[in-house]
């Protein structure tokens, strides 16, 4: 990987205005609900929206201003600059999720009679893994959509898993045929809940390995993909 694509993505990030705002009011919010809510319970949802955010623009303008061409000059394959871009984005997010943590922390410090040191830190450590894996699939989608589509598609797929989700449960409680085969077929819904636990799983409130485990290598799968279409995708591509 390259540092200085590293280090210029997380600084291009962190110094957005828009980060910053964003920063700002998760640090408000973090403070806010250590007075009544539990341990972690608010802002990882915020920082995952973060990683959507952010991780939508991992791949794109390259391809529609040309730098891509420029870049790839300097010893630096497209596979280590794909890398240094999703590191140099998660690295930001991480930092959004560390001031969430520091400043619940600090919030339950000062209003409560003892600091939840283990949830806190296994909220922080769920969800740097979580946004890990968000960032890694719109980095995927972008390597094969696109500027932008990427969250677009994401969003598209979690909403249309909930929708099935929901619908095959109200057609299992008619009284149709569709509804007497499928109350006959679990297997519907093994399918359906294995690809929602894959692809969007829920950051738990405590540490637990295999969850991790099943996040980090579903990361590593998702970046080995989008490494193997960025290296095959066209410069320029179409109207990007």
């Amino acid at each position: 990987m390259s540092g200085v694509v590293i280090a210029e993505t997380f600084r291009r990030h962190v110094t957005n205005i828009g980060f910053i705002a964003y920063l700002a009011l998760l640090a408000i919010l973090s403070l806010g609900v250590s007075v009544f809510n539990r341990p972690a319970s608010v802002w990882p949802t915020l920082v995952t929206l973060l990683a959507l955010i952010t991780g939508s623009g991992a791949i794109g303008p390259e391809f529609s201003s040309g730098t891509l061409q420029l870049i790839l000059v300097k010893p630096l394959t497209r596979a280590s600059y794909l890398l240094s871009r999703v590191t140099g984005i998660v690295l930001a997010v991480w930092l959004a999720a560390a001031v969430c943590a520091v400043f619940e922390l600090t919030g339950r410090a000062l209003w409560s009679e003892g600091v939840p040191f283990l949830p806190i830190g296994a909220g922080l450590l769920n969800i740097m893994a979580d946004t890990i894996l968000a960032i890694s699939l719109l980095a995927l989608l972008g390597s094969i959509t696109r500027a932008y589509f990427n969250v677009a598609i994401y969003v598209g797929v979690m909403a249309t898993l909930w929708v099935t989700e929901v619908a095959v449960g109200f057609i299992r409680q008619s009284s149709s045929a569709l509804g007497r085969l499928l109350a006959n077929r679990k297997s519907v819904d093994l399918v359906l809940s294995a690809i929602d636990r894959n692809l969007f799983p829920e950051v738990l409130p405590a540490f637990d390995p295999k969850w991790l485990v099943l996040v980090l290598s579903n990361a590593a799968v998702a970046l080995l993909l989008a490494c193997l279409a960025f290296r095959g995708r066209e410069v320029p591509y179409g109207a990007d």
